[in-house]
């Protein structure tokens, strides 16, 4: 289930798919993610230039740092143009490690799946009997690193298998899927799944007259 206060969190590059939000602090990665223009008449890359990459940048550490779970991030000074390409390489290395199967051109910002591993620094500790991540380095550097922690963490609770991307080889949206049985492959069924049913069915079409012929000889 989601939270009342999960519901009414905006996080303003999921929403701009009117997708079901990750729960909690995944919901940042998911956001992250969507940063991507998905088709050509598909909102712009929230990344793509650098004002555009402070807006999204200024709305989501406002949210974050207001779950509950938020350790860190409160303090990110002004997102950089080294930090905007920094981010553009990181998504893209997050998407395709995340998503293996996921188209080549998945994300064209960035490295392609070869380059499919996003590394970052994070320290261990041991308190009160139990072992937690947390990220390391300062400012953007560290929210990279916040990043891949809210993965790990989030694999640990059996959240992260719930991150998807969407089946369609046209779509790169994010989604959280809440399926019982964890069975949903479109970010919507209605556009994308209708889609590729349309597809099919054309596709089948041309056999039909041979068919016939055949069955007239």
């Amino acid at each position: 289930m989601v939270s009342g206060a999960e519901e009414s969190r905006d996080w303003p590059a999921t929403s701009r798919y009117n997708l079901s939000r990750a729960p909690g602090e995944l919901g940042l990665v998911q956001d992250f993610l969507n940063t991507i223009q998905e088709g050509s008449a598909a909102p712009p890359d929230l990344l793509a230039t650098l004002t555009a990459a402070r807006e999204w940048s200024d709305a989501v550490r406002g949210l974050w740092s207001s779950l509950d779970e938020a350790c860190w991030g409160s303090d990110l000074p002004p997102l950089t143009e080294t930090d905007r390409r920094r981010l553009l390489v990181l998504r893209s290395r997050m998407y395709h490690a995340l998503f293996p199967t996921a188209p080549e051109d998945g994300d064209p910002a960035g490295p392609g799946p070869g380059d499919a591993r996003a590394q970052a620094g994070v320290r261990l500790t041991l308190s009160h009997g139990e072992v937690s991540a947390e990220p390391t380095g300062r400012g953007w550097s560290q929210f990279e690193s916040a990043l891949l922690v809210i993965c790990y963490r989030a694999q640990l609770a059996g959240r992260l298998r719930r991150l998807k991307t969407c089946k369609s080889h046209e779509c790169d949206v994010v989604f959280y899927d809440r399926s019982p049985n964890n069975s949903a492959v479109w970010h919507d069924v209605k556009v994308c799944g209708n889609r590729a049913n349309v597809r099919a069915h054309r596709a089948r079409r041309p056999d039909r007259p041979a068919r016939r012929e055949r069955q007239d000889s």
